[in-house]
């Protein structure tokens, strides 16, 4: 917490209000270290004074275009982002202590660590932590708990109707070569209870390698995989490759959903809309 109490020292610490040259409207430059972060600065108006970005950060698509792209925050490199001259540096807080951002929190650049959670209101908190430090008009925030809320009742109406809770199994795919399933303590392992599913390997924690055992132990009523994990397969087809896939019942019912990563599991803006979309397809899925 070293650094957030450092940001809100030169910040708010009194609770004032942020000085008026860093309120929305004014010149800042600003670096996004997560993907999820990007997203709620763009729905608070700030995205045109982002200048980098990290890997993660893939939404919104076309006005991310031309942002510095840093890479991972596991290799960044501190020279290109004091390059960008960064008036705010925004980064998880479970991320704030890699020796690369205490070495730029040492430069005097205002490192702040964002608290993030798998709840549906997630980005509403991620907004609201935004706003002490930048200030401006508060409307965008409102509008995004607004959007919040609609989305969750819309997602509590669908499963109000549901009377079933199919057992998803998530599988992290890289290849054949690098197969993990989620257990529970993962973000995607949230999404899937929200949905109103099951996590197939609800017994184990955090990411564990896929082995056939464990595939057909889980016997899932649904697949569910990032769009780019099903891609590194080569489809749908490519999912023979994987041993025991084709005794599973999900893979033998074609119960197979993949979808974008980002969206998924991220818990940023659109996350109840992603909770809805994965709960209308394993559902849907399962009564065919």
């Amino acid at each position: 917490m070293l650094f957030g109490a450092m940001a809100c020292t030169k910040d708010n610490a009194d609770g004032a209000t942020p000085d008026s040259s860093e309120s929305l409207g004014s010149s800042l430059n600003i670096v996004s270290l997560n993907g999820a972060i990007t997203e709620v600065l763009y729905d608070l108006g700030y995205g045109d004074q982002i200048v980098g970005i990290d890997i993660t950060s893939t939404y919104p698509a076309d006005p991310l275009k031309g942002k510095a792209q840093l890479g991972h925050t596991s290799k960044l490199n501190a020279e290109a982002i004091l390059a960008l001259a960064p008036d705010y540096i925004f980064c998880l807080e479970s991320e704030a202590d890699k020796p690369v951002l205490q070495q730029l929190a040492n430069t005097g650049v205002k490192l702040v660590p964002i608290t993030v959670s798998t709840h549906l209101n997630n980005s509403a908190e991620m907004a609201a932590q935004l706003h002490a430090h930048l200030g401006g008009d508060d409307k965008p925030v409102r509008a995004l708990q607004e959007k919040i809320q609609s989305d969750s009742l819309s997602l509590a109406q669908f499963l109000t109707n549901q009377t079933t809770a199919p057992k998803v199994l998530f599988i992290y795919a890289r290849g054949t070569g690098r197969l993990f399933v989620g257990g529970a303590d993962t973000p995607v392992a949230a999404m899937i209870e929200k949905a109103g599913g099951v996590n197939a390997v609800a017994s184990m924690s955090g990411y564990k390698e896929l082995t056939t055992e464990s595939l057909l132990a889980a016997d899932p009523d649904v697949l569910l995989l990032f769009s780019s994990g099903l891609a590194s397969l080569d489809g749908k087809a490519g999912l023979t490759q994987i041993t025991g896939m084709e005794q599973v019942k999900a893979y033998q019912n074609d119960r197979i959903i993949a979808m974008d990563g980002h969206y998924l599991s991220s818990f940023g803006p659109r996350c109840g809309a992603a909770a809805l979309e994965l709960a209308q397809n394993i559902h849907q899925t399962t009564s065919n």
